[in-house]
């Protein structure tokens, strides 16, 4: 699913939107919550346990509602602290783009029901024009910057009832050195490694010669999709964000 500083970069937009004190006072939890579903790199849970979104399952379904349902408490957030508020909004935006990602690019254009019918090239193309969206918004070093300081300055004083401190404290740290890396193609590896290897590109060599191929591969995937479908997922991660933490700030 899109990759972290992307969603970072989403979560800003949702804030400069709506404009609510609690969001623009508290933007480093705010961005700290909207990368928080993908914890599970470091804890090694499973996808649904933060996603709250089965993949095998292609009925409709909402990973907000998910969450909700599991943990009432945070649904309110008049009995919770700002920063707690924040985190839960930007958790908001998080599994509000995976689920448009799923559901509009995913799925139709490269998952099992596509015409590329889901097999490893599908899938590391999926994951390739993912990394090259996220690398777009954070070439901009100034936006990046902002994120950091911001997410640097969060206290952690929070109440989430379903990651503990000394974790969220270490996925903090992941954050802050995510988002100021330079985001080069050598970092893929990261993000299609397990993909690679089950696709048999295992020695250096063949991993500098995938990458040598991917500005290939990205145009290729570009050509797909085209930008104007990738311009409107980001739009409408945007939109749709915007509507989910304000129904959730509004609900008190």
């Amino acid at each position: 699913m899109p990759p972290l500083g992307l969603h970072t970069v989403v979560a800003k937009e949702v804030g400069d939107r709506l404009r609510y004190h609690v969001l623009d006072e508290e933007r480093g939890n705010l961005y700290l919550g909207s990368t928080a579903p993908d914890i599970r790199v470091i804890t090694r849970w499973e996808r649904g346990r933060t996603h709250f979104f089965d993949l095998s399952n292609f009925d409709e379904q909402s990973g907000v509602a998910g969450l909700f349902n599991a943990y009432p408490r945070l649904r309110e957030p008049g009995s919770l602290g700002a920063g707690t508020v924040a985190f839960m909004a930007g958790y908001v935006t998080h599994l509000v783009m995976d689920e448009l990602w799923i559901n509009t690019i995913y799925r139709p254009f490269f998952g099992v029901r596509s015409p590329l019918g889901g097999d490893l090239r599908a899938n590391i193309m999926d994951r390739a024009i993912q990394f090259s969206l996220d690398r777009q918004k954070r070439i901009d070093r100034e936006l990046m910057a902002h994120v950091l300081d911001e997410v640097a300055r969060s206290d952690l004083a929070l109440e989430i009832d379903f990651i503990d401190e000394k974790t969220l404290h270490r996925w903090k740290e992941v954050i802050l050195d995510v988002v100021s890396s330079s985001p080069d193609w050598e970092r893929f590896r990261n993000i299609a490694d397990r993909h690679l290897r089950e696709a048999g590109i295992e020695s250096p060599e063949q991993f500098k010669e995938f990458l040598r191929s991917l500005p290939d591969l990205v145009d290729e995937t570009l050509r797909y999709l085209t930008e104007e479908r990738l311009r409107e997922f980001m739009d409408l991660s945007v939109e749709h964000g915007v509507g989910a933490v304000k129904e959730y700030l509004e609900c008190e």
